[in-house]
């Protein structure tokens, strides 16, 4: 029974409950005599009249009396009261190693450190007989003062230097590995004589310290198995993958230690814990070895300033030249680090597989495409082949090859899990994860298009599913998503959430209207925020006590408190020339935990093409020069197309206007805000547009000819008062007596005759926009989430009532063939559809859906993309940025250049 809060045992004042075991139950108490906190360990009600555990619970005291030791949980008290058996001990403030693993392995240094604090407390447990038997995470406290050894319940004392205790018999029961009969201890942590019932000593207890280093190191298990039996079988016959092979940059000295703490045979296994402390104390005080086998190391600055550059290829098929450059780059590495006062900088270029280059564009949204794993091992990609397809790709930074991960066809924005066990990541219209040692992906919830994520240590997963939304969060494990943060005023957009340490709070970025917003900061507990900066449109990420983020093309780093939630100094220049994507843009750069930094360097955003192909995918021409340019447009009589055009240097934008038949063209709009999103009227003498004015969005009208003013139509602006989903217009009916625009995420259609009053035509829990009237005006073909994803519907107008789905595996931007029998369409994956279609009087009816080809089409304010009449040609605005494929920089020790 649970003690009750103020009870008391003596001069001692029950506070909390802080923990159970097999043994009792552990209270945080008050020492009234020496004004102190305390930790109070009492026997268990239901075991205290078993005269072997009572005489075990003794036995624990005079063990811990007899160990005094910096790295031992110190005893200071034993007693009775009320029927209670109590030990009073040092209470310790931190976390359990088991704990605390569950956020992933330890740091390389704090893995040193804390298996030599482990190592010197078994010392001296062993030089005074006593066998611990019972080494495991969960027995391991983390405090500001190092590492504490708890727990000594099931230590054995007996005769001889190595501590030899007493066998153990029986096997394990079904009420639990420490019930009487059992054999004591923790199954995973056991050696193969504890299993056997044989003799046990401190060489057992280093049998186990090896698994807690192996775990440590790795964040895994070192043996593992679905049932007992074959855990058991697992200890006793398989030796479990080297330290090495899990985590690349580990120093190999460390492999060789705990494959001998493991060794099956007590006979072959370190002999005494002073022993193992003393190689690890050589591995933590030899700099050569703390770096490991680590295939990077192209350009070493050294003291004299000379400069080795070489490049490291990711691929096997590089053949021994690379491998005898690798060995020849490492060992030139290590032997600078020998003589270094502090590691240096390394950098290193490393290519793409052949024929994949980084997929800049992916779905319905822009991807980022690049990430390293908090632990520094890994890189994922998201690549792009020659041919269109898209997968996530895992590279092992000491290695010279790349896998792809299968399953992850279409993916795009990866981020890690803390532990660097799994990758999330958007594709199909979900957020998924996937365990990168391998195994399927995982379904988590719906996310329709791609705005990045963001992955706790509390197991709390923030994401943007789609615009215009603010954040979501989601369990890990997956379920229903709930708001993470609340729109300000005007803002339509949250996207790129990024982590701090402490696992609570994170960073974002808030959109308005076609303007880049500030980046925030906030928590999981609280919608409130705090103004960090602004930093043009960059994504933006906490590294190694810095905020790293882009200022035009340079990366910029940034002191940050994350406890304050301050940034302190001034920003430093760390990279220039970052590539970075066009529509939503994106530095191409991540950033691990420990000190790796990867970018990719590249001309800056190569602007976009008006190209027009045929059905096949055949480019059959060009429209015009190269520009950046935005939405596509046609006149209805198919002789001009209206464009959006993003103006340098101000990245203001404005509508302009082609003479298809001459290639040339003409400026529409010139006022200093942002205009975009052409629609033409049905005689194609006037173009309504969105604009971006005294802080507000609404519709304006003007003669396609330039001619005279701008016209504001302010009661599209009222219709729905604002609202999330921004203002659109979409497009104008053939008769000229409507405008379609959507509004707070409904659809909305504006008479031109009449008392012109807004009509919402769709209201519903979901968002609907981008809408299209047919040619004849009996139909609107549109856009919708309601089933979890977007795709493209149809319903009949005026009289809104049923609807047909359209796309069928995802879908967004659908534009009608003149003749009303085609709907066309983009696919997630950027692929041109076309969907065979009838309207009649009895209904409406879907028929054969067949992709075209795909596109490089350039997502951008509303349609990349037109169809000429009779749906034989297609102009699409096509990304050039969307093929690069230069040289990734992988940056070894990055904040070292800070310091100078």
């Amino acid at each position: 029974m649970a003690l009750a809060v103020g009870t008391r045992l003596g001069p001692y004042v029950v506070e909390t409950l802080i923990g159970a075991g097999g043994m009792g139950e552990v209270y945080r108490a008050r020492d009234t005599r020496l004004e102190r906190t305390v930790a109070i360990k009492i026997l268990s009600e239901h075991i205290a009249s078993d005269v072997d555990l009572r005489h075990r619970f003794e036995r624990e005291a005079r063990v811990i009396s007899s160990l005094d030791h910096p790295h031992i949980c110190a005893l200071y008290d034993i007693g009775q009261q009320d029927g209670i058996d109590f030990l009073v001990m040092q209470y310790l403030e931190g976390e359990t190693l088991a704990r605390h693993l569950r956020n992933g392995p330890l740091p390389i240094d704090q893995t040193l450190r804390c298996a030599i604090e482990i190592a010197d407390a078994l010392d001296k447990a062993h030089r005074q007989g006593i066998v611990h038997r019972d080494l495991k995470p969960g027995n391991v406290m983390l405090t500001k003062s190092g590492a504490k050894l708890l727990d000594f319940g099931l230590a054995r004392t007996g005769a001889g230097g190595r501590g030899r205790a007493d066998g153990v018999t029986a096997a394990p029961t079904e009420q639990g590995l420490t019930d009487k009969g059992a054999i004591l201890g923790t199954f995973e942590y056991m050696a193969p004589e504890q299993l056997e019932g044989k003799e046990a000593d401190a060489r057992t207890d280093i049998f186990a310290f090896g698994v807690v280093l192996h775990e440590m190191a790795t964040g895994r298990k070192a043996f593992e198995g679905k049932s007992r039996a074959s855990l058991i079988a697992a200890i006793l016959e398989r030796d479990p993958p080297s330290i090495s092979s899990l985590q690349p940059l580990t120093p190999p000295a460390l492999d060789r230690i705990v494959r001998k703490c493991l060794a099956k045979d007590p006979e072959e296994r370190w002999q005494s814990a002073h022993d193992l402390m003393s190689e690890l104390k050589w591995i933590s005080e030899t700099p050569a070895q703390a770096g490991g086998p680590v295939a990077v190391a192209a350009v070493v600055n050294d003291a004299g300033g000379s400069r080795r550059t070489s490049r490291v290829a990711w691929l096997a098929a590089a053949g021994f030249a690379a491998v005898a450059m690798l060995a020849a780059l490492t060992l030139g590495a290590l032997t600078y680090l020998r003589t270094a006062a502090e590691p240096p900088t390394m950098r290193s270029s490393v290519s793409l597989p052949e024929g994949w280059s980084l997929a800049l564009l992916g779905g319905n949204i822009s991807t980022a495409p690049l990430a390293v794993s908090p632990d520094g091992r890994r890189m994922a990609v998201v690549a792009r082949s020659t041919d269109g397809k898209i997968l996530l790709w895992i590279r092992a930074l000491d290695t010279l090859a790349a896998r792809p991960l299968t399953g992850t066809d279409g993916a795009s924005s990866p981020f890690w899990s803390p532990d660097s066990r799994f990758l999330g990541f958007f594709a199909d219209g979900k957020l998924k994860k996937i365990e990168v040692s391998g195994g399927p992906p995982i379904t988590l919830c719906d996310a329709p298009n791609n705005l990045g994520g963001a992955w706790s240590s509390t197991g709390v997963i923030v994401f943007a599913p789609m615009s215009p939304t603010a954040l979501q969060k989601v369990s890990e494990s997956g379920g229903i998503p709930t708001p993470a943060t609340v729109f300000g005023k005007g803002e339509t957009l949250h996207w790129r959430p990024s982590f701090l340490p402490d696992g609570r709070h994170f960073l974002y970025r808030a959109n308005t209207p076609g303007m880049p917003g500030p980046i925030y900061v906030t928590s999981l507990d609280s919608t409130d925020r705090t103004l960090l900066l602004n930093a043009d449109s960059s994504n933006i990420l906490y590294a190694q006590g810095h905020l790293l983020f882009l200022r035009e093309r340079t990366l910029m780093a940034q002191a940050f408190d994350p406890r304050r939630l301050a940034l302190t100094g001034e920003p430093v220049p760390i990279a220039e020339q970052i590539e970075i994507q066009a529509t939503f843009p994106n530095g191409i750069f991540s950033a691990s935990a420990n000190g790796i930094l990867a970018y990719q360097t590249g001309s800056g955003s190569k602007g976009s093409q008006l190209a027009w192909f045929d059905r096949g995918g055949k480019q059959i021409g060009v429209l015009g020069d190269q520009a950046d340019y935005g939405d596509v447009e046609l006149s209805p009589d198919r002789t001009r197309a209206a464009v959006t055009v993003v103006e340098s240097p101000s990245r203001t934008r404005d509508i302009w206007v082609f003479d298809l038949a001459r290639g040339l063209r003409t400026r529409l709009t010139f006022d200093p805000a942002n205009d975009f999103a052409p629609v033409w009227s049905a005689d194609g003498s006037r173009l309504v547009f969105d604009s971006i004015r005294n802080g507000a969005g609404g519709l304006f009208q003007k003669a396609a000819s330039g001619t005279g003013g701008e016209e504001s139509i302010p009661q599209a602006g009222a219709a729905a008062g604002g609202g999330p989903g921004g203002l659109r217009a979409s497009s104008w009916s053939g008769d000229g007596r409507y405008l379609l625009h959507h509004n707070g995420g409904d659809l909305w259609t504006l008479p031109f005759v009449g008392d012109r009053k807004p009509t919402r035509i769709m209201q519903t829990p979901f968002l609907e926009f981008g809408g299209k009237f047919s040619p004849d005006g009996r139909w609107i073909a549109y856009i919708s989430n309601e089933s979890g994803r977007m795709e493209v519907y149809v319903a009949p107008f005026p009289n809104v009532s049923g609807k047909w789905q359209v796309s069928t595996a995802g879908g967004t931007l659908p534009r009608w063939r003149n003749d009303g029998r085609e709907i066309f369409y983009l696919s997630p994956t950027n692929t041109l559809m076309a969907a065979e279609v009838s309207g009649q009087a009895s209904g409406f009816k879907v028929g054969a859906v067949r992709p075209l080809f795909e596109t490089r089409a350039r997502i951008s304010s509303r349609y990349p993309y037109d169809v000429s009449a009779d749906g034989q040609r297609f102009l699409v605005n096509s990304d050039l940025q969307a093929a690069a494929s230069s040289p990734i920089t992988l940056v070894v020790n990055w904040t070292a250049g800070l310091k100078k």
